[in-house]
């Protein structure tokens, strides 16, 4: 596991100052730390039963702590409260559920457990140093806007049929609000699409390479994917189609795509340090992982940025 010994202790950093908050944050971070411990000593299986008592003591934690953090929210007037229980919600009704299937399919094996606290144990530091530094006004949030649930529920279903008949895979949606969190090497297609009013829709796919390794040996009757000044092109032409087919679908037929290109994985996630996407949704499919994004760049007019129409 990429944990050292540090062993993912507590630190006064992460206090926001509001003491109930705080003594459940340091409960959160005692448990992760309980199971990485598991790990660390070498020992998996000997102690398989810890992590799984574990790992469902944190999924029940978390799920009462939500629920005091936005009592403490609605009780003290908090204008950021819609978009942190969004965040909540996503986390206990999509990626919790997400990631315990994945451990249940898999019999609790050394992988999967592992996976689950990896995405905890980052959701939790970015979700306590930066969302819940807000309720303080100690910084400001990366999720700058609250899509319409109906918007995001309508996108959801496009990427679900786009991924199903261009993978041949049934698509399990991980996270509503992907932040960034690193995945196996990827591959990343990003394309800009322009709306009559000038809008400009930044549309980024990042797909495992396993994910297109996969699709490879299916579509192009290739057993080992490299990519050479063949296959580049080739693969980059099904990423192209498949961020256009998903924009338009979602916004408009009439948008016109103005670039595309691969960026580096790099790019990919330090795009996420400063302003999240406004859709921002992470995916699994059976050959790996696919997250989708979309920035939306408005129009300036004279230096000044103009409403969107």
């Amino acid at each position: 596991m990429n944990i050292e010994h540090t062993y993912f202790e507590w630190s006064e950093d992460y206090s926001i100052g509001v003491k109930v908050i705080d003594d459940a944050h340091r409960q959160l971070f005692a448990i992760v730390s309980r199971i990485i411990r598991n790990f660390v000593d070498g020992n998996y299986v000997r102690n398989k039963m810890t992590c799984i008592e574990a790992v469902k003591f944190l999924k029940n934690y978390t799920v009462r702590h939500f629920e005091e953090e936005e009592a403490y929210q609605l009780s003290s007037n908090y204008p950021g409260y819609k978009i942190h229980k969004a965040i909540h919600d996503n986390m206990r009704d999509v990626v919790v559920p997400a990631l315990e299937a994945e451990m249940v399919i898999n019999d609790y094996s050394e992988e999967s457990v592992e996976h689950f606290v990896g995405v905890c144990a980052g959701w939790l530091v970015a979700h306590v140093l930066i969302e819940d530094q807000t309720m303080t006004g100690k910084v400001q949030s990366k999720w700058r806007r609250h899509e319409n649930d109906e918007d995001t529920g309508r996108l959801e279903e496009i990427l679900r049929i786009v991924i199903s008949g261009l993978f041949q895979t049934a698509p399990v949606l991980v996270s509503r609000k992907y932040s960034g969190h690193e995945l196996k090497k990827i591959y990343c297609c990003n394309n800009e699409f322009e709306a009559d009013n000038g809008v400009v829709y930044s549309v980024t796919t990042a797909a495992e390479e396993t994910v297109i390794e996969k699709s490879a040996q299916r579509l192009l009757d290739s057993k080992v994917l490299e990519l050479d000044e063949v296959m580049s092109p080739m693969v980059y032409e099904i990423f192209r189609a498949f961020n256009s087919t998903v924009i338009k679908a979602f916004v408009s037929n009439s948008l016109r795509e103005i670039s595309g290109n691969v960026i580096k994985s790099k790019e990919f996630y330090d795009s996420f340090e400063n302003v999240y996407p406004e859709y921002t949704l992470l995916w699994q499919t059976a050959n790996g992982y696919l997250a989708f994004c979309i920035r939306k760049k408005p129009k300036f007019i004279n230096g000044n940025e103009a409403a969107e129409q």
